[in-house]
C-alpha cells in the first residue's frame, strides 16, 4: 500500500514544520502552506519560505496561519509533543474542523519511529490523505527533531 498524499503544507517554523517542507522537496511532492505575517518563525523572518510555496498570511501570529493549514488539507500530521502550545492549538483546530491528525510523540521510548511508519502509512490511507499538513515543535524547544522528522517522513511517504 503505496501512501496517496502528492503535497504537504506547513506554517515554516523551524523544527516540524520546515522539516515537513524539506522532506516534500526530498520526495519531489509540491510543498506549500501559509505561514504567519512577516514571515515570523524562532529565528526571524523567514521570506525564504516561499521558495517552498508558502504564502504570508494577512493576519498576525500563529493560530490565523495554523487554523488555514489544518483547513487546507487533507490531515495534519504532528510531530514532537502534543502537550506543547503549538501542539495544542493544532490538534484543538483539527478537531474544530474535523479534520483527520496523527500524532507522533517524539523523542520516546515508548514505540521506536520505524515501527510507527506502517500505522501512518494506514492513517494516510484510510484517511485518504493527498495534502498533508505536517507541524511539529520548534527546534530549539525539542532539539534534533528537524532531522528526525525529515527521516521519518521520508521513510513513510517514499513509494513502495
Amino acid at each position: 500500500m503505496s501512501p496517496s498524499c502528492t503535497r504537504i503544507i506547513s506554517g515554516g517554523q523551524t523544527g516540524g514544520d520546515q522539516a515537513g517542507l524539506v522532506a516534500g522537496v526530498t520526495l519531489g511532492l509540491e510543498t506549500g502552506g501559509w505561514a504567519p505575517r512577516g514571515w515570523r518563525t524562532q529565528d526571524g523572518p523567514a521570506p525564504w519560505l516561499s521558495r517552498f510555496g508558502l504564502k504570508e498570511h494577512p493576519v498576525w501570529g500563529y493560530p490565523p496561519r495554523t487554523r488555514e493549514n489544518v483547513k487546507d488539507s487533507d490531515g495534519t500530521f504532528w510531530f514532537g509533543n502534543p502537550g506543547s502550545p503549538g501542539g495544542r492549538l493544532t490538534l484543538r483546530t483539527c478537531a474544530e474542523l474535523q479534520k483527520p491528525s496523527y500524532v507522533v510523540i517524539w523523542p520516546s521510548a515508548a514505540v521506536p519511529l520505524d515501527k510507527e511508519i506502517s500505522s501512518f502509512r494506514a492513517w494516510l490511507h484510510v484517511n485518504n490523505i493527498q495534502t498533508l499538513n505536517v507541524a511539529g515543535n520548534r527546534e530549539n524547544t525539542n532539539p534534533g527533531i528537524t532531522d528526525a522528522c525529515v527521516t521519518f517522513l521520508v521513510k513513510a511517504l517514499k513509494k513502495q
